[in-house]
């Protein structure tokens, strides 16, 4: 029985590991890296990744779900294809617009000129045999007539003071007949009236290209030059007139004007001269030649024109100022004193005191005549002032004793006080 039992007991099996050698190095030898934890190792130590940590992160790298990265590819396209929709649509809108402003620059019509400017129509040549050339003539007879007419409705609408109907008027004829002597003419003055002086300017000029010799028309458009600021053209316009004319007085006010503004002082003063021999009480020709005296240092002739003035109008505050600086300047400290005491009488003391602090009262500024007059004038001003801060502190004091409770018997005015207070009978 033992020796069925026994063939009957099944074999081991062979050892999954027999065909590794007995004396494999795996076990033979000693662990050529180093352990994961060694703990004997000190924190301070540099640690050496081995190649089972690498393996590990690639590991751990390589388990990114596939989706994930599917889906951060969709996003990423979606992006970029919203971008090139933005930059696509930029370009068709910038094209747009510049289509447009082609179409618009191509459409736009150049602005009318200004009927005064426009371009002179003249036959050159006329053959009373020739048909066309009779034709021609009629159809110009014709366009006269309707200028005329045209003129004498904005005279009748100027009588009526429409004044934007009459321009009106006057523009038609001009698109007709651009050398209309009467439709310029009006057209000069209704520019003038209305500010535009540039308009006005061009009208004169254009009726002074059909007739140079015409003085009134001069005149008009040195008027409107000078409302303009051109002095520059007003000298040559001046320079012309007096060439072709005899002398003016109003064409001499525009040329010393004109130097005036120009810089031109001492010319000024000489045409203010001759324009003070027409009008002798002219006060606005008169302050502009004592200015233009005081420019040029002229203080001795600036006193006489300034003497008239003063004369003339004796409340203006500027004359008395110019005055004491143009004998502040000659050196005249008594003079300017005078004049400095005549102000203080008529203006106010304030006033004076600014005076004072003008550089151009220098020259006078250490003479013992003005020196007084200052401390004079200061002593007067701080007078006041201490007068109303007095009056100040008087008035807080009555106040206080107004408040204040009444212990003392009362004055005799302040008897019938009393009397107040007493039963009635």
């Amino acid at each position: 029985m033992r020796k069925k039992n026994r063939k009957k007991r099944p074999e081991p099996a062979p050892h999954r590991f027999d065909h590794l050698a007995s004396d494999a190095e795996i076990y033979t030898t000693a662990p050529s890296e180093d352990p994961l934890f060694d703990h004997s190792r000190t924190s301070a130590g540099p640690v050496h990744r081995t190649h089972r940590h690498q393996g590990a992160s690639t590991e751990k790298m390589s388990g990114i779900d596939p989706r994930d990265k599917m889906a951060v590819i969709a996003i990423l396209r979606l992006g970029f294809m919203i971008l090139m929709l933005l930059i696509a649509f930029f370009l068709l809108w910038k094209g747009i617009t510049i289509y447009e402003e082609k179409v618009w620059m191509d459409e736009v019509v150049a602005p009318e000129p200004s009927p005064v400017l426009q371009p002179l129509a003249v036959m050159e040549s006329f053959d009373i045999r020739d048909d066309e050339s009779r034709e021609q003539f009629a159809r110009r007879i014709q366009q006269w007539k309707e200028t005329d007419r045209l003129v004498r409705s904005a005279d009748g609408l100027l009588l009526r003071n429409i004044y934007d109907q009459a321009t009106e008027q006057c523009q038609k004829a001009l698109r007709i007949n651009p050398a209309h002597r009467g439709a310029l003419e009006r057209l000069g003055r209704l520019y003038y009236a209305k500010g535009d002086h540039v308009e006005s300017v061009n009208a004169y000029i254009r009726l002074l290209s059909v007739d140079p010799s015409d003085r009134d028309v001069q005149k008009m458009l040195l008027q409107s030059l000078a409302a303009f600021g051109d002095y520059d053209a007003v000298l040559h316009m001046t320079e012309w007139y007096f060439e072709q004319n005899e002398y003016d007085s109003e064409i001499q006010r525009y040329l010393a004007q004109a130097k005036y503004a120009t810089a031109d002082f001492a010319g000024a003063a000489a045409a203010y001269e001759r324009v003070q021999r027409d009008f002798p009480k002219d006060m606005g020709s008169m302050e502009q030649q004592a200015d233009a005296y005081m420019q040029t240092e002229q203080f001795a002739e600036a006193l006489v024109v300034l003497g008239r003035l003063k004369e003339l109008n004796h409340r203006n505050q500027a004359y008395y100022r110019k005055i004491a600086i143009c004998n502040a300047q000659l050196r005249h400290g008594q003079e300017t004193v005078r004049v400095l005491s005549r102000a203080v009488y008529l203006f106010d003391e304030g006033i004076i005191m600014g005076w004072i602090q003008d550089p151009q009262l220098d020259p006078v500024r250490q003479d013992r005549t003005f020196q007084m007059f200052a401390e004079r004038l200061a002593g007067g001003e701080f007078r006041r002032l201490l007068d109303q801060m007095a009056e100040g502190v008087e008035a807080k004091q009555r106040v206080r004793v107004d408040v204040g409770p009444m212990l003392g018997m009362p004055g005799r005015g302040e008897a019938r006080d009393i009397d107040l207070l007493k039963p009635r009978k």
